[in-house]
């Protein structure tokens, strides 16, 4: 995993650490927001993952 990988993937769980706090504090828009802002990263990161396995194999 490259280290641009792992800042992504450190990213991510913020987001999602974030959202979970605020949706427990009743900040539904903000935390839904950052939900929702991991899952495009999450996507991202995949899709960037199966077109390089695509390449190697």
């Amino acid at each position: 995993m490259t280290k641009d990988e792992v800042q992504q993937l450190e990213t991510i769980c913020r987001y999602l650490k974030d959202g979970f706090k605020d949706l427990n504090c009743g900040r539904i828009a903000v935390g839904a927001s950052n939900v929702e802002k991991a899952e495009v990263l999450l996507d991202a990161l995949l899709a960037m993952e199966e077109a390089k396995n695509r390449r190697i194999g």
